[in-house]
């Protein structure tokens, strides 16, 4: 049995969740579950100066539902290892929450660019981020 909702499995015999008190289902399909689990497409949403700094926006956005993924902007697989040294790191979020990770992060940041070390030359440069005019075009 599943939780249509946070999609918990319960030994037979139980009927509604836990958690939240929804009815449970003997199989999670796409029609019964409330999560999209179609195919994500990645955005920029954000470049950043430091790993860390990326991290911290990750788990922000993540804690608030919206699905993101971290970018290195390391060049070999020992870029994460070295994260004081790393040449920063890319915010990425599902197309589709786009505009609530933007509410989010302009929420939490406000017009800071890069919170933890300021801005990075290349957003100094203008080709660091998604403004809110490109993303209107998409």
């Amino acid at each position: 049995m599943f939780c249509p909702v946070c999609e918990s499995e319960y030994e037979p015999g139980i009927a509604t969740c836990v958690d939240d008190g929804t009815p449970l289902v003997a199989r999670l399909t796409s029609e019964n579950t409330v999560h999209d689990h179609s195919e994500a497409r990645f955005v920029s949403l954000h470049s950043v100066g430091l790993p860390a700094e990326a991290e911290m926006v990750h788990d922000i956005l993540t804690q608030n539902g919206i699905r993101a993924a971290i970018q290195s902007g390391g060049m070999d697989a020992f870029s994460s290892l070295l994260s004081a040294t790393a040449p920063g790191a890319t915010v990425l979020v599902d197309e589709r929450d786009y505009d609530r990770a933007r509410e989010v992060y302009d929420s939490f940041f406000g017009g800071d660019m890069t919170p933890l070390t300021g801005t990075t030359i290349s957003e100094d440069e203008g080709d660091g981020t998604m403004d809110d005019e490109s993303a209107s075009t998409r």
